[in-house]
Formats: structure tokens, C-alpha cells, sequence
């Protein structure tokens, strides 16, 4: 959607909410309650654009890797830019959590599953990023499974993980087979990625 599309559905949103607020006769909103309509516009705002903009390109199997009990599936998407809260979103949207990491045997099973899967970019990259639901505390360099446990599992790409404090969400980098460049890499929960794992207990 163009900039001038967007300038208009901004002005319709906020006209709606500013009318909506409670007030008597020719009150006028209190600077705290604009505010705040304008922090709820503009998530709305960023829920339009995802749903206008993001679509998913391709998704494998529901139970594309079966490990210990659990299924692991990837959704692709296009652009390439689904933000870690939005990744969860999608993975409780089909009955699932963001995937984990547990084992070196999973891990190779669900890189090798995903490889074939490059090849759905339609922008030339020879490469996937694949959100988890991991996450890299780098003051102690340890990685953590969502219920606070250490991963007992790690495998980092070649020159990561990075020691930037706000890049604490882990990803899996999916090259070609052999590539040094496979393996986990630490980002920005806002950053983008092409892909997300979800799992779902069986």
C-alpha cells in the first residue's frame, strides 16, 4: 500500500477514535486519552499492513519432523520480515508454540527438512532465517528454552552469536548443505525473517 493510502486509513482510524472516547457536551479527550488512541492506532495500523502485505508462501507438512513426542512444521513467508511476536501469533493460530532446539539428531532432521525450502525466495537468497522460540541472553552467552531452562543443545553459525544486548531472539540459518553459515544465529525480535518453526505436542 502506497504512503498516501496509508496517510488516508491513518486519518479515518484516528478520526473514528477520537469520536469514540468518552466526553460530555464540548469536552475534549485529555492529552493522556489521544495518546493512548494513538498507541491503539498505530498497532492497528501495523495489523493492517501485515495482513496486507504478508503472505505466507508455503508451509510444509503439519508434522514435518516427529522428535520425542512432538512435531515440528515451518511456515515460509514473503516479504521476508515476520517479527518475533508476530511468529508466536502464527504458531498459536494453528494450535502450536514458536519450535525448539532439543537434540543434535532433531536439529539435522529439521535443517534438512528446511533446506529444500530455499528455493521458495523469490528474491534470489540462497539462504532461510528460521524464527524459534529460543532466546539468547548474551551478558551470561546462554541460550534458554521459553520455560527459562538452559538449551541443551547449541549449534552457532560461523561468526555468531553476536554481543549486542537487544539481539536475544535465536534463529537457525538454513544454507546449502555444508555451508559453514548453517546453524544458529542471535537478532532483534523486531528484525524480519523469512520463516518461522512451530511445534505441537502429539
Amino acid at each position: 500500500m502506497n504512503t498516501f493510502l496509508w496517510f488516508i486509513t491513518g486519518v479515518i482510524l484516528f478520526a473514528n477514535s477520537i469520536t469514540a472516547l468518552p466526553h460530555d457536551g464540548n469536552q475534549f479527550p485529555t492529552t493522556e486519552e489521544v495518546i493512548e488512541r494513538l498507541s491503539e492506532l498505530e498497532q492497528r495500523l501495523s495489523d493492517l499492513e501485515y495482513r496486507l502485505n504478508l503472505k505466507i508462501l508455503q508451509h510444509t507438512d503439519k508434522c514435518a519432523v516427529e522428535w520425542n513426542g512432538i512435531c515440528f512444521f515451518a511456515i515460509f513467508y514473503h516479504p521476508g520480515k515476520i517479527n518475533q511476536e508476530a511468529a508466536r501469533l502464527a504458531c498459536e493460530k494453528r494450535g502450536a508454540t514458536l519450535g525448539n532446539i532439543y537434540a543434535k539428531e532433531q536439529y539435522d532432521s529439521i535443517m534438512d527438512n528446511l533446506r529444500p525450502y530455499i528455493a521458495t525466495r523469490n528474491d534470489g537468497g540462497n539462504s532461510i532465517g528460521v524464527r524459534t522460540g529460543m532466546r539468547y541472553e548474551p551478558k551470561s552467552q546462554v541460550v534458554y528454552l521459553p520455560d527459562d531452562s538452559e538449551a541443551p543443545f547449541v549449534h552457532w553459525r560461523s561468526g555468531y552469536p553476536k554481543p549486542a544486548s537487544d539481539q536475544t531472539t535465536v534463529l537457525l540459518n538454513v544454507f546449502p548443505g555444508g555451508s559453514k553459515y548453517n546453524g544458529m544465529y542471535n537478532l532483534k525480535s523486531s528484525a524480519g525473517s523469512f520463516a518461522i518453526l512451530c511445534q505441537i505436542n502429539i
